[in-house]
């Protein structure tokens, strides 16, 4: 993949020249001593270098610091595909707790006396902001710095360099030259779990309860010229959550095996192999600011990643075509919303869409008028081969936005019509929906067939909280021509996240 395009030169880059590895180290000793970093051990070797394929090769030395999730399972998985080539990387230090839940490394003796999420994620970003300012501030030349975070790590992380860029106004704080922020899963993306909470009062409250605050998706202009790369997994619900109010359970329990199959990592792919999907991620840029999205679509449904993880946990055989038949009705049953331009919290743009628009025969006077007057904005990331597989996965064309930032679209949509296939249950698959008139998730028990697995079809570019619009009952009928997929992958077949709601507003 290609390398970034350099940025303008900022007023607060320091120390032009060669990295000094003796001053880095001091840096990091002092850091060490202050207790912003912890040990990366277990050291279980690097693996094919992913890090380079996310945010383009680098001259020189490299510096990881990564900031981990709450008990995160996937940390050292993750680690091996941004430490290639010896990488020196180091671990901020903070409590990875949600109390009273989850007690994390916060040493406390239950749960319920460790930190809470807000004040867990504050200790990380402070740390955070001390490994910026040192490295910005260190004696000779920066060294470049990859700052990355998970999960809660990443929601501190983005949070830090937030406050970093705000701060260079009064001296330096981040060295934006030399600097590249990696949130992966961040539950601030504009498709996540806080951007959907904002829009829901009572789930907002609830959060803040636990100690949450809800502060809604993340401004990618908060962070100006700093490169900031979003890493998203469909169907995992922290960064990507699924929600159709007219199908509540069913959405919980897509979010509940998205959660345990893609974000924990328990699941064949996850976060700590992202190196191993087959299809490229599909890219998506900020309107404002300097974020690229990176979109992986993994092979399988959540419902049918669950079965396959409950079935081989209990030493249950499953075949190609088991995967497959689940996956099939799996999909009719819940198409996954995929993030996409129009149901972003954010404005968001589509970077291969003009130039998949643009006709093949010589254009007309007005049309290259029109094309000369489009801003199209290309990811500094990637290079054309990677550009021209991306964009036969994109949306069909960029919409205009009429959305504020942090809020949707309100406009009324027709929604699509949906499948009417009823799923039913693996051998020891995925649980029974328990709303009204619900259906089961797919299960060998629905007819066989020599099929490919399938991986789920997925609805983008719709407005925000748009979903399916069948509420959990059981149709009679054929499922609609191209509903379900037969052996696709997460096939955008819809418009959008959480469309249910706008469709109650235009009824």
């Amino acid at each position: 993949m290609g390398t970034v395009v350099p940025l303008a030169l900022s007023s607060t880059t320091a120390h032009a020249g060669v990295p000094s590895a003796e001053a880095t180290q001091h840096t990091v000793d002092g850091l060490a001593a202050s207790g912003v970093f912890r040990p990366s051990e277990p050291d279980d070797g690097t693996g094919p270098d992913w890090l380079s394929t996310a945010i383009g090769a680098h001259n020189g030395d490299v510096l990881i610091v990564m900031t981990p999730g709450t008990d995160d399972g996937t940390l050292y998985p993750r680690l091996r595909g941004f430490r290639t080539g010896d990488k020196p990387t180091y671990i901020i230090d903070y409590p990875e707790s949600i109390g009273p839940i989850i007690g994390g490394r916060s040493d406390a003796a239950l749960p319920i006396f460790a930190p809470t999420y807000d004040q867990s994620r504050d200790v990380a970003i402070t740390k955070n902001l001390a490994a910026m300012r040192a490295f910005a501030t260190q004696q000779g030349a920066n060294p470049f710095v990859v700052y990355t975070g998970y999960s809660q790590g990443a929601e501190a992380l983005g949070n830090a360099a937030e406050q970093a860029v705000a701060a260079n106004e009064d001296g330096p704080s981040i060295d934006v030259e030399r600097s590249h922020i990696v949130l992966i899963s961040d539950p601030r993306s504009p498709w996540g779990l806080k951007a959907w909470a904002a829009d829901h009062a009572a789930v907002a409250g609830l959060m803040e309860m636990f100690g949450a605050e809800s502060n809604g998706a993340r401004d990618p202009e908060a962070t100006g010229d700093l490169p900031v790369t979003s890493v998203i997994v469909v169907g995992d619900p922290v960064a990507n959550f699924q929600w159709a109010s007219s199908r509540p359970v069913s959405s919980l329990l897509v979010n509940a095996a998205g959660f345990i199959t893609i974000h924990t990592g328990l699941g064949e792919q996850n976060y700590g192999n992202l190196i191993d999907y087959s299809q490229e991620p599909t890219v998506l840029r900020s309107a404002d600011g300097n974020t690229t999205y990176l979109v992986y679509t993994p092979k399988h449904h959540p419902l049918t990643a669950l079965a396959v993880l409950v079935n081989s946990r209990l030493g249950i055989a499953v075949d190609d075509d088991d995967v497959a038949r689940w996956d099939s009705v799996n999909n009719a049953f819940y198409p996954l919303q995929a993030p996409g331009v129009q149901n972003a919290a954010v404005d968001v743009v589509d970077p291969t869409a003009a130039a998949r628009m643009a006709p093949t025969d010589l254009p007309s006077s007005a049309s290259r008028a029109a094309a000369e007057n489009t801003e199209t904005p290309v990811p500094a990331t990637l290079s054309s081969d990677t550009e021209e597989s991306v964009g036969e996965q994109q949306l069909d064309a960029v919409q205009p936005s009429t959305r504020g930032r942090h809020r949707a679209p309100e406009q009324a949509t027709t929604p699509p019509t949906l499948p009417t296939t009823s799923p039913a249950a693996p051998t020891v698959g995925s649980p029974q929906i328990t709303d009204p008139a619900s259906q089961s998730p797919a299960g060998p028990q629905a007819p066989a067939g020599p099929q490919s697995p399938a991986a789920p079809p997925t609805q983008s570019d719709g407005p925000r909280h748009a979903a399916q619009t069948r509420p959990d009952a059981a149709e009679d009928g054929a499922a609609k021509d191209g509903a379900a997929s037969e052996g696709g992958r997460h096939a955008v077949t819809g418009q959008g996240r959480h469309a249910a709601e706008n469709t109650e507003n235009a009824a």
